[in-house]
């Protein structure tokens, strides 16, 4: 599942191979790589071309169609994954295609510092001399360092011998920096605004690649939240109907379902469990089988609390609720100031 997923995302098509045993029940479910695989053209089934072979393969259910290229009396069949696109039919088209230009352009940019790196041949600095002619010699060694000794060469050196001042005229030379600037990477605001159009596109939260700058942890967590209710679960349910047909064929007692997305720390979920234990919604045993612990005596029994704990639970969830007001009613306002119970100043 995880190769076909990744064969979902990355190309928008998927195929799952599905073999059957000589009385007809399935037998073997397997992935088939998705560059190898075509849908014939009267939907009546997928060739795979690997090495100028081919392989037929029936849909998924039919257990009539002859095998249209070769002689397989009974040929596997496939259940096709695609992202609907309606610019084609046949075939499914990958989220990412909506941002290919900023694939591109990021692609583009990082050629391009490859690129300076490789083959820098500008100078960091420019030599101006003054009342003074440098020899032939000189002039071409300086010529052909800039020419072919530097480029892809950083940090060089060079020495040219310069004239000694004359009676009427003193020699200088300056140094100027023209490569004054950062010049480590470019494109830097471009290729952030690339990742978040790659990002929107897959419909995925920046926080999911890390923690960038001016996003709160709060943010954060609500955004994992809409992503998995909103992108996650329901790209699950598709994939859960597709394999629930060969799970229907085999057995009508069981349904696939994948584990969703867990935004529950375990300190939370810590106190998720201890208050339902303690409202009797759950059993002790239940608790333990999701952490994969074994279960106990009297664990498939509700808990049932000593009147000291559950006076000792009472007085912990008004301690916590008068906490709570305490620190909405102490709350600083939007000068700063704080308030007291009467509301004042």
């Amino acid at each position: 599942m995880k190769k076909i997923f990744i064969d979902l995302e990355s190309t928008g098509n998927a195929y799952m191979e599905v073999g059957r045993t000589s009385t007809g029940k399935i037998g073997y479910i397997g992935h088939i790589p998705t560059t190898t695989m075509r849908i014939r053209r009267h939907r009546d089934g997928f060739v795979q071309v690997v090495y100028n072979r081919y392989t037929f393969f029936r849909n998924f259910g039919d257990m009539e169609t002859p095998d249209q290229i070769g002689t397989d009396p009974q040929p596997n069949e496939i259940i096709h994954f695609k992202v609907f696109t309606p610019s084609n039919t046949y075939y499914g088209v990958p989220d990412v295609l909506s941002a290919k230009n900023a694939v591109a352009g990021d692609e583009f940019a990082q050629r391009f510092n490859l690129d300076y790196f490789e083959n820098k041949a500008v100078p960091r600095y420019i030599i101006t001399v003054k009342g003074a002619k440098l020899t032939a010699d000189s002039e071409r060694k300086l010529l052909e360092f800039f020419q072919t000794g530097l480029r892809g060469r950083n940090h060089r050196t060079l020495y040219i011998p310069l004239p000694s001042d004359g009676e009427q005229s003193r020699v200088e030379f300056k140094m100027e920096p023209i490569e004054a600037g950062i010049q480590d990477s470019s494109f830097k605001n471009y290729a952030v605004e690339n990742r978040d159009r790659i990002l929107i596109a897959h419909r995925v939260p920046v926080s999911k690649i890390g923690m960038p700058q001016g996003v709160s942890l709060a943010n954060a967590k609500d955004a994992d939240k809409t992503f998995k209710e909103q992108v996650c679960r329901p790209r699950q349910e598709e994939l859960e109907h597709k394999i629930n047909m060969v799970i229907r064929e085999i057995t009508d007692m069981f349904t696939l379902k994948f584990n969703e997305l867990a935004l529950t720390d375990e300190e939370t979920q810590s106190r998720i469990d201890d208050r339902y234990l303690k409202d009797q919604v759950i059993l002790p045993n239940e608790v333990r089988a999701r952490k994969g612990l074994p279960p106990i005596s009297g664990g498939d029994e509700v808990l049932i609390l000593q009147p000291k704990q559950a006076s000792d639970t009472m007085s912990d969830f008004s301690g916590n609720k008068t906490r709570d007001q305490n620190r909405s009613i102490n709350a600083p306002d939007k000068m700063g100031t704080g308030r007291n119970a009467q509301g004042e100043g």
